[in-house]
């Protein structure tokens, strides 16, 4: 690379720079990246004497030309939906690609988890960032590929609503037994023995009505701590679905004093971890097994503050490692009106796949702790993610660009 480099500057300026070259380092191999600094040391050892002048600062934020989206990746009835979607939407192709992965991931991360290597086994759910400016049509795309999921949700609701309605009742009685225990509680304090009393109390809180568990799916404007507390006791798989992500980056959860404990807290859930929420003023709760999606899209300022805020804790964390970005150039000004299409074959197919896959009840161990399939690699597969392992580790070293 030196060599060619000399010889280029020597046939365009009529120098002697290859001849220098050669004769600095006759044994030269490119065991050194080639940049300025290099050229300006060998330069300096070879007896040049001038001054570099001082040029304009160059940009710290570079525009990057976006790369074309991996459709021919997608499984082919992935792929066809995207492409009938998109072909009608006329939306940036990695913004709808995301929208059914989101969809996928949502509907089968509680009975499918994967294992890459021994000892390396874990979700199979995603957390995936898009960023676009409003008017891309991130809601329209969430109507499409969400739609099997929302009606599933309100279906499994309905058929729910005698049994919630039965347990309304039965923790109405329970509540107001528990409140008049204590009531005689207080009243008989140092004046009379309680202990029965007490032990009433006891007893009642071992039959405390159990909440019925109705599936719910989708979370938009929620609390990283609520959505612990929806995951931990109502249903153990869900997912952050937001077309506006400001109410997850812009709101109070992310504020300064608590915005390291809730990325924490969405790391872990990211893991499938366990984790405990103390707290002083309600009840405690742990969460074991659960399985979360999130998929943010979020305009492009509104994630710059959200950085300038929180500092390097969203990088620090591993909280952004933990996302799929695609950041698409915009389709707007081209997106001419055309009639949509009478039939959505792909689209269709997409659909009727993911209200199977929700129709099959997740299993749960002797704990009530989900309990998915573990799917191993195929032998393709794990060299393809040693590889892609490899490439990343490479570059967290230092001067590689991670």
């Amino acid at each position: 690379i030196g060599r060619a480099l000399a010889r280029e500057w020597d046939r365009l300026t009529g120098g002697r720079s290859a001849a220098i070259f050669e004769a600095a380092d006759p044994h030269y191999s490119a065991t050194a990246p080639l940049t300025k600094a290099s050229i300006f040391k060998l330069a300096k050892a070879c007896g040049w004497s001038g001054e570099v002048p001082w040029s304009e600062p160059e940009p710290l934020i570079a525009d990057v030309e976006a790369l074309d989206y991996p459709l021919d990746a997608l499984p082919h009835s992935i792929r066809a939906a995207v492409e009938e979607v998109q072909a009608y939407v006329q939306a940036p192709v990695s913004l709808v690609a995301t929208s059914a992965l989101a969809s996928l991931s949502l509907a089968i991360q509680s009975g499918f988890d994967v294992r890459r290597a021994d000892k390396l086994c874990g979700p199979c759910g995603l957390f995936l960032l898009t960023i676009a400016e409003s008017g891309e049509r991130k809601s329209t795309i969430d109507g499409f590929f969400m739609k099997a999921i929302r009606e599933h949700e309100r279906e499994e609701a309905a058929a729910a609503a005698p049994v919630m309605e039965q347990y309304m009742a039965d923790m109405e009685a329970w509540e107001a037994k528990r409140q008049g225990i204590k009531t005689k509680i207080t009243k008989y304090a140092g004046s009379k023995d309680t202990k029965e009393l007490e032990e009433s109390l006891r007893k009642l809180g071992r039959i405390k009505p159990e909440a019925p568990r109705v599936p719910r799916y989708i979370y938009t404007d929620t609390t990283p701590e609520a959505l612990a507390f929806e995951l931990g006791k109502r249903w153990p798989t869900g997912g952050v679905i937001s077309s506006e992500a400001g109410i997850v980056f812009g709101g109070h959860a992310m504020g300064r004093d608590s915005v390291m404990r809730n990325l924490a807290l969405l790391n872990q859930l990211w893991d499938g971890a366990g984790l405990r929420i103390d707290r002083r003023s309600s009840e405690s709760f742990e969460v074991n097994g659960a399985r979360l999606t999130v998929w943010l899209q979020i305009q492009e300022q509104t994630l710059r503050e959200f950085f300038t805020k929180t500092g390097s804790l969203a990088r620090g964390s591993g909280f952004l490692a933990r996302f799929l970005v695609a950041w698409p150039e915009s389709t707007q000004g081209t997106r001419f009106y055309q009639e949509p299409p009478s039939h959505w074959p792909a689209l269709a197919a997409f659909n009727t796949r993911l209200k199977d896959l929700l129709a099959q009840p997740p299993a749960f161990d002797e704990k009530d702790v989900l309990k998915p399939v573990t799917l191993p690699l195929s032998p393709e597969a794990k060299q393809a993610w040693i590889a892609f392992h490899d490439a990343i580790e490479s570059e967290l070293a230092t001067g590689g660009e991670l």
